[in-house]
């Protein structure tokens, strides 16, 4: 066996490691190594998946850029990681991470409500959506008397 240090996301100002015991095993047979994969941990990782949770909520909560969450993950939670490395997780993470917050809910009474609003960010669709965020100040649809919907979009302009 040997051992895996990955840093995980710390309290503030608090590094913190997660230690891993890799057991392997050999075949008599045919004489190669192997060990079992670990659902959390798979090989090759090298930052706990707290931490990438940690980045893609900053990076679509908090409207943050690549630079700012490897600032703020270095100097509140004594991590490194590469903006390069935030960017990568951004691109290949962000598809299930947004499935995993964006649940159906059902609404009771659906024709009782009049108005809906939305705050967020709109991403922009160009070759890199990476980085390319503009803030948007609200989504608006309502209802009229008529039945038609308004869909209103309130862009900030700089």
């Amino acid at each position: 066996s040997y051992k895996r240090v990955i840093p995980d996301l710390g309290a503030p100002r608090e590094k913190r490691f997660v230690r891993i015991k890799i057991n392997y095993f050999k075949c008599e047979t045919c004489g190669n190594s192997f060990s079992p994969k670990h659902p959390d941990f798979p090989p090759k990782l090298e930052y706990t998946p707290s931490i990438i949770t940690h980045v893609l909520d900053s990076y679509y909560q908090f409207n943050s850029s690549g630079n700012k969450i490897a600032l703020e993950l270095k100097q509140k939670h004594k991590v490194d990681v590469p903006v390069d490395t935030i960017y990568t997780w951004i691109k290949k993470y962000s598809k299930d991470y947004l499935e995993s917050i964006n649940e159906d809910k059902t609404i009771l009474n659906p024709e009782s409500i009049k108005t809906i609003t939305i705050d967020g960010t709109f991403i922009s669709a160009g070759k890199d959506v990476i980085g390319k965020k503009k803030p948007v100040v609200s989504l608006s649809v309502s209802k009229a008397r008529n039945g038609t919907y308004l869909l209103r979009l309130s862009e900030k302009k700089y």
